[in-house]
C-alpha cells in the first residue's frame, strides 16, 4: 500500500478512497494503525476463506512477509480461491504499457491515455490481441453531456476504478473506432515482479478512487502500479500537480522499464498510406467499389491479380470507415469486398505503415516557457509566457498530429514601461482539431477557447473574459494545411461599452511544418453584433525555428485595423520546453 505526504508534508495519506480498502477503521490517514491491523491480518481464522485479509490484499501481504522474513513464524496461507481463479485468467508472463495516442474529439481523452497490457504465457505477435488489459477511468454518469463530464472530471465529481478487459476490446476502440496510433512498449519485468503486479491489480480492482483529469488520471494510477512493484524506484513523487500519459511514459523510460517500442497505426492512417501507394484511377475506382450505388466491379477486371489485390484490400479498409453511405449497404459491401479478396490466393502486395520517424514520447516535452521583445504600436515591450501542457499549433510539429492544439492554462505577460506588467491573454483550455478533407473523408475542423484576453475599449486595452468557438473546412495544400474557420466569441466585462459583445469571427489560416520549422500565416476578422463600430481585421505571420530538440526561436509579425486605427506588431523570442 502506497502513502504520501500531503502538500504541506505534515501527514501521510492514501490514494485509495474506499473504506473497504483499509484494514484499521483510521488507515487512509494513518499507515502505522493499518500495518499493526495488516499484521493482525496474518493470525486470523482460515474459515474466512476469500474474506480473508490475506485473499483481499495478497500484494499487501506478500510485501509483509518479505519484509519479516524469518522472525516470526507466519501461519498457513488460506486457499484464497477468487484470487487463484484471477491469477490463473491472466496467465501473466510480463507486461506492456500502452499509449494511445491524443483524440481531441473526447474531453477524457485530449491528452492521450495510457493502459498495461498483461502478456500471457504461451502469447506471441499473431494472438497479442487476446491478452488482457488493466486500464482506470471515471465513472462516469452516461446522462452527462460533455460540458458536464468536462467539468465534474476537473473537479473530482467521478470516482475512477481500474478494470481488466481484453486488449481487443481496447484496440477496437481506440485504433478502429476512434482512429487513435497505438504505440506498444512492453516492460522489462521480472517473473517475480509480474507476479506482484497481479496481486497489487487484484488489490485495486473495483475499488473506488477520486479521478481528476489532469492529476489522479489513468496515467496517474498506472505509475501507482509500477511504483507497487519497484518501490524502490518511485515515480508519483514527480506528478502531484499533474499527470499527462505521454509524460509518465518518458518517466518510465527514464526509470529503466521500457525496453522496446511497437507501433500500431489506426486504420484511418492505414488506409491512407495503402490510397496513396494506388494510381488516381485505381482510387477512383476503391472510392466507386464503395459508394457508387452499382459498384464498378467489370472494371476492376482489367487489372492484374496483384493489382486487384490492392484495389481490394484498400476499399474493404475504406468501407469500415465510411459515413456517406447507410451503415447496412456499407456493411454488405465490406463482407464482399472480403471475399472477393479471399478468392485471390495470393499474398498482400501492400506494405504496412512504416514507424513514424519520431515517436510521441519523442517529441517536445509538455510544459513551455517562453521569453520575447517586442513592440505594439511603438510602444516596446518584453513578453513573458508560461503553459503547463501541453501542444500548440506552432510548437514543433515531431510526434504530435499536424494541425492539432491543446492547451491548458497557457498565460501570457507583458510588461510596458509605462504600464508596467500585466497579462495579455489567458486561455484557461483551448483546442484546435484542424483535419484536412478530401474525397473519401470530409472531416469538420473546429476551435473551442475559455479564457481573457485585452480589447481595445475607451481608448485603453481592457481585459475582457471570453468564451469562442469556430468551425468550418480544411484542406492538404502544398504539404501544408489552409483552412476556413468562421463561429464566433462572446465576451463580458464591465469594462465594454454595453456590458458584454458577441462577435461574429472568422479565420482563414495556413500551416506548414517540417522536421525542424514551423510556418503559419493568418487572417483574422471580426465584426460586433452589439456595437456599432468598425470590424476589425488582423494579418499575421510567424515563423519557428527548432534549435535542439526542446528549444525554439520565433518571430512574429502581426498588421492589425482596430477601431478604425492601423497598428503593427513585432515580436522575436525564444521558448523552451520543460
Amino acid at each position: 500500500m502506497s502513502y504520501q505526504q500531503t502538500l504541506f508534508n505534515q501527514a501521510y495519506t492514501s490514494q485509495a478512497d474506499s473504506t473497504a480498502f483499509f484494514l484499521a477503521s483510521n488507515g487512509k490517514n494513518d499507515p502505522h494503525s493499518e500495518l499493526l491491523a495488516t499484521f493482525d491480518g496474518l493470525f486470523q481464522n482460515n474459515s474466512l476463506g476469500d474474506e480473508h485479509p490475506r485473499c483481499r490484499f495478497p500484494a499487501r501481504y506478500h510485501w509483509l512477509i518479505e519484509k519479516l522474513s524469518t522472525s516470526i513464524e507466519i501461519p498457513a496461507a488460506p486457499k484464497c480461491e477468487a484470487f487463484n481463479t484471477f491469477q490463473e485468467t491472466l496467465n501473466a508472463a510480463g507486461a506492456t504499457m500502452i499509449f494511445p495516442a491524443a483524440y481531441l474529439n473526447s474531453p477524457s481523452s485530449m491528452f492521450g491515455h495510457t493502459l498495461l497490457r498483461i502478456d500471457q504465457h504461451g502469447q506471441d505477435k499473431s494472438n497479442r490481441i487476446l491478452a488482457y488489459t488493466a486500464s482506470y477511468a471515471a465513472k462516469n454518469d452516461p446522462s452527462d453531456n460533455q460540458l458536464s463530464f468536462v467539468f465534474k472530471g476537473l473537479m473530482g465529481g467521478y470516482p475512477g476504478e481500474m478494470t481488466v478487459l481484453p486488449y481487443y476490446m481496447k484496440l477496437k476502440e481506440y485504433r478502429d473506432i476512434e482512429s487513435r496510433d497505438i504505440w506498444e512498449y512492453p516492460l522489462n519485468l521480472s517473473q517475480e515482479e509480474t507476479d506482484q503486479m497481479v496481486r497489487h491489480l487484484w488489490e485495486v480492482s473495483g475499488e473506488t478512487f477520486d479521478y481528476y483529469f489532469f492529476t489522479e488520471n489513468c496515467s496517474y494510477r498506472l505509475l501507482g502500479v509500477l511504483d507497487a512493484i519497484r518501490s524502490e524506484k518511485p515515480m508519483l513523487k514527480a506528478f502531484r500537480l499533474h499527470a499527462i500519459p505521454v509524460d509518465t511514459v518518458r518517466a518510465a523510460l527514464q526509470h529503466g522499464y521500457i525496453v522496446d517500442a511497437i507501433y500500431r497505426p489506426s486504420i484511418v492512417n492505414q488506409f491512407q498510406y495503402q490510397l496513396d501507394l494506388l494510381s488516381p484511377d485505381q482510387r477512383d475506382l476503391v472510392y466507386g467499389l464503395v459508394n457508387h450505388p452499382v459498384p464498378e466491379y467489370a472494371t476492376l477486371e482489367h487489372y492484374p491479380a496483384e493489382q486487384k489485390a490492392a484495389i481490394l484490400e484498400t476499399a474493404f479498409l475504406y468501407s469500415r470507415l465510411v459515413t456517406t453511405v447507410p451503415q447496412q449497404v456499407a456493411a454488405k459491401r465490406s463482407l464482399q469486398l472480403l471475399r472477393d479478396r479471399n478468392e485471390l490466393d495470393i499474398e498482400s502486395p501492400l506494405p504496412e505503415l512504416p514507424t513514424p520517424t519520431q515517436r510521441d514520447d519523442q517529441g517536445h516535452l509538455s510544459s513551455r516557457l517562453q521569453i520575447s521583445a517586442g513592440e505594439f504600436d511603438d510602444q516596446p515591450y518584453i513578453g513573458f509566457d508560461w503553459r503547463p501542457a501541453y501542444h500548440a499549433l506552432n510548437d514543433p510539429g515531431l510526434g504530435y498530429p499536424l494541425g492539432s492544439e491543446l492547451k491548458f492554462l497557457d498565460m501570457s505577460f507583458r510588461y510596458y514601461q509605462d504600464d508596467g506588467l500585466k497579462m495579455e491573454d489567458l486561455s484557461l483550455i483551448g483546442i484546435k482539431s484542424i483535419t484536412a478533407r478530401n474525397r473519401f473523408f470530409r472531416p469538420l475542423s473546429w476551435t473551442f477557447d475559455i479564457g481573457g484576453h485585452r480589447v481595445e475599449e475607451h481608448e485603453k486595452r481592457a481585459w475582457v473574459p471570453h468564451i469562442q468557438g469556430l468551425a468550418g473546412p480544411a484542406w492538404n495544400v502544398s504539404g501544408g494545411l489552409l483552412y476556413a474557420l468562421a463561429g464566433g466569441q462572446g465576451q463580458i466585462s464591465s469594462k465594454l461599452k454595453s456590458g458584454f459583445d458577441v462577435r461574429a469571427q472568422t479565420s482563414i489560416g495556413y500551416l506548414r511544418k517540417t522536421d525542424s520549422q514551423q510556418f503559419l500565416i493568418g487572417a483574422n476578422f471580426e465584426q460586433s453584433a452589439v456595437n456599432d463600430s468598425d470590424p476589425d481585421l488582423r494579418v499575421s505571420a510567424r515563423h519557428d525555428l527548432q534549435l535542439t530538440g526542446n528549444w525554439n526561436i520565433f518571430w512574429e509579425f502581426e498588421r492589425s485595423k482596430i477601431s478604425g486605427s492601423y497598428r503593427n506588431q513585432y515580436e522575436l523570442g525564444i521558448k523552451v520546453f520543460y
